[in-house]
């Protein structure tokens, strides 16, 4: 079968048509991917960012059909649609028994994920990345890692829910608490960004300014319901007419300097959401004086705070209501083998999300 494999950090993805993939195991399953979003964080790995290891097939936004079943595998069957979730939540530990399932405490990161979870290409393994390879016409997910997917979605923009928007819609809605006439600030227009642009729109954000440096991001974000936009050497607290900041701040970038922007932008007494990865040498400070004057809340958003399972079916009925904007957000369509074109785009900026199809 055909896949995108990354044999060295830095290195283009060579599309093998080449390589074999195991058996499932018993509480396993078989997905044939029909459609991949190209993420930023796919290219960091790439680049060997977190620690992620090689030869690998990356992808982790995916939706796609049930081929195979491990033998203890219950309640799916072969051809059922399915969205491919890159947080397997385990369904019994501390979080998850509590709504927490995307900070589960048996996740583990890409770089974590054993070479058994993959793939073989002439003898060599190859690691599944995030667990779930999702640059590969077939792979294999626990079964927890897929939600099932209604008939009406395509599985180009069904692929966006894996990843990028209950990301950005979750870092609004859930880890923010955006509330109706609410003030928001959106530092990054990516399809995180924008993603979290709508969240804040549908969840009744009033002023919703959105900041990057490129106009056609900036374009976006106004399509989608930001009410200003700004690039990053402007003040977007110009915007605001009856506040001394904004009640959310919500940083995709999460770069120390960004991170210190929404913290300046906030109100005393608001909420700094940061959804981005950032490095972890990247420091931030902030003195404890005004932590405490100004009781501002810092909040760290994973994966937007999303339980899935839950999570899932609430996008879906606003992407069918007209509420969440899913086509806004897809700017381009290839084939796997055109994979390295995408990721061109997808590095110079110019791409929110390029969907491959398979």
């Amino acid at each position: 079968m055909r896949a995108a494999v990354v044999w060295e950090s830095g290195s283009a993805f060579d599309v093998r048509a080449d390589v074999v993939r195991r058996t499932p195991g018993p509480r396993e399953v078989v997905v044939r991917v029909r459609a991949a979003g190209v993420c930023q964080t796919d290219l960091s790995l790439a680049d060997g960012a977190f620690g992620q290891t090689m030869p690998v097939v990356l992808g982790h936004e995916g939706a796609g059909e049930i081929v195979e079943l491990g033998s203890e595998v219950s309640g799916i069957a072969r051809g059922d649609r399915v969205l491919i979730t890159w947080v397997p939540a385990c369904g019994r530990c501390f979080h998850c028994v509590r709504h927490e399932s995307y900070i589960c405490s048996n996740r583990k990161r890409s770089s974590e994920q054993t070479t058994a979870s993959g793939f073989e290409i002439g003898g060599t393994a190859v690691q599944a990345g995030m667990g779930t390879g999702t640059f590969s016409e077939e792979t294999i997910v626990p079964e927890t890692a897929v939600l099932p997917l209604p008939a009406d979605i395509p599985f180009e923009l069904a692929a966006l829910l894996g990843c990028a928007v209950p990301t950005g819609f979750g870092a609004a809605v859930n880890s923010g608490e955006v509330r109706p006439g609410d003030a928001v600030l959106v530092i990054g227009c990516g399809a995180v960004g924008l993603s979290a642009v709508q969240g804040a729109r549908i969840a009744g954000a009033a002023d919703l300014v959105a900041v990057d440096p490129m106009e056609s991001r900036r374009a976006a974000a106004l399509d989608l319901g930001a009410t200003h936009a700004y690039s990053p050497d402007e003040n977007p607290v110009a915007a605001l007419m009856d506040s001394p900041g904004f009640d959310v701040v919500i940083d995709a970038v999460a770069r120390s300097s960004t991170i210190a922007s929404a913290w300046r932008a906030a109100r005393r007494g608001g909420r700094v959401v940061v959804v981005g990865a950032g490095k972890p040498t990247d420091f931030v400070e902030f003195s404890a004086l005004e932590l405490f004057h100004d009781e501002k809340q810092l909040v760290g958003s994973f994966y937007g705070s999303s339980d899935m399972r839950r999570e899932l079916p609430r996008l879906i009925s606003l992407w069918r209501a007209g509420r969440l904007d899913l086509d806004r957000m897809v700017d381009g369509r290839v084939d796997l083998d055109d994979i390295n074109d995408a990721v061109a785009a997808q590095r110079s900026g110019t791409s929110l999300r390029t969907m491959l199809t398979l």
